[in-house]
């Protein structure tokens, strides 16, 4: 009955309803879908607010994270920043004014951290839950689940996830990996193509240090050559994390590093969380390390018996800023 409403055939409209009128509220972006909705309702049988999921990565041109809120006016929630990857289902639950959301992610982006170290931690495997009242997400008893979430169904008072996995990812992966310190004055240091410079040579300067980037508090390589820092353990261990903070002297510093076993040049695979996206990442023969004095933290990756069988690691510098590679500080953890 009223005038003809103008739609992007190239977007997924979301429309405000009535008797006589639609209003448009919003439009996802042109790649994303939406895949699952449900809704809260007020007291008196009201909308409070309509939840939907997908693969969206904006709403309105404003950033989303594959799920959001929205009430009848068009205002947004964007549940913290949502997850970090597709979502398949969602159930709401009205009693209890909850938002269970499921699909293929690790964790919700509000438990995303800068730290590769504890991120794992805190992954929510594929389910999360949103508590509408005061908008956040809640802490789950376990780490989620090992596959996809694709539906939830109620059975009295106890909410199911259905989808392709086997089991609770509640496992060694998931426990914070720089709890135990490997003692690196125990252990045997090489380095190679250690620098002339005075003060700058020895690879032990950057153990248990909390100096400056300087003289006695710095290791770097000579000019313009690739080389390495070696850690030999006195016993095997099975390393979890290294942690590493650049130099910066002189306009110098390491650009990329290959982890190698140190009884076999074996090369190791790692991850890091990209600064930028909080996405975690996976490296082989060339990982990078950025040119500040922050920490940055590299987890190991590969299967536990590589891992079990290590006598030590190798840092290849293979890439530099500047005349040369380099460190001002190192830390390895173990399982």
């Amino acid at each position: 009955n009223g005038a003809a409403l103008a739609l992007n055939s190239n977007l997924t409209s979301l429309l405000a309803l009535s008797e006589n009128s639609a209003t448009l509220l919003a439009a996802v972006s042109p790649a994303g879908q939406i895949t699952a909705a449900c809704a809260l309702y007020n007291s008196d049988g009201s909308l409070a607010k309509a939840y939907m999921g997908g693969s969206m990565s904006s709403l309105n041109a404003t950033a989303v994270g594959y799920v959001f809120g929205i009430d009848g006016s068009g205002n947004v929630d964007s549940m913290s920043g949502g997850v970090n990857g597709p979502v398949n289902a969602l159930y709401c639950d009205n009693d209890l004014q909850l938002v269970y959301v499921g699909g293929n992610f690790t964790s919700t982006v509000a438990g995303l951290t800068s730290s590769v170290a504890t991120m794992r931690a805190m992954s929510t495997g594929s389910l999360a839950i949103y508590e509408a009242g005061n908008s956040t997400w809640r802490a789950l008893s376990f780490h989620g689940l090992d596959g996809p979430v694709f539906d939830f169904t109620k059975v009295k008072d106890h909410v199911y996830a259905v989808g392709e996995f086997t089991a609770t990812s509640d496992n060694a992966t998931h426990t914070a990996l720089n709890q135990q310190p490997i003692n690196l004055s125990a252990c045997t240091i090489t380095g190679g193509n250690n620098a002339e410079t005075d003060g700058f040579s020895d690879p032990h300067n950057i153990i248990c240090t909390s100096g400056s980037d300087s003289a006695g508090n710095t290791w770097l390589m000579r000019d313009k050559l690739p080389g390495y820092y070696r850690i030999d353990f006195p016993f095997r261990a099975t390393p979890s994390l290294l942690r590493l903070m650049n130099t910066m002297y002189e306009g110098r510093g390491t650009k990329s590093i290959r982890i190698e076993a140190a009884q076999n040049n074996q090369v190791l695979t790692m991850s890091y969380l990209d600064p930028t996206s909080r996405v975690e990442m996976f490296c082989s023969q060339t990982c990078p390390l950025p040119q500040d004095y922050n920490w940055h933290e590299f987890r190991f990756v590969d299967n536990a018996e590589t891992l079990a069988n290590i006598t030590g690691v190798i840092v290849n510098i293979v890439d530099w800023y500047g005349m040369g590679g380099g460190f001002n500080k190192i830390e390895l953890y173990q399982r």
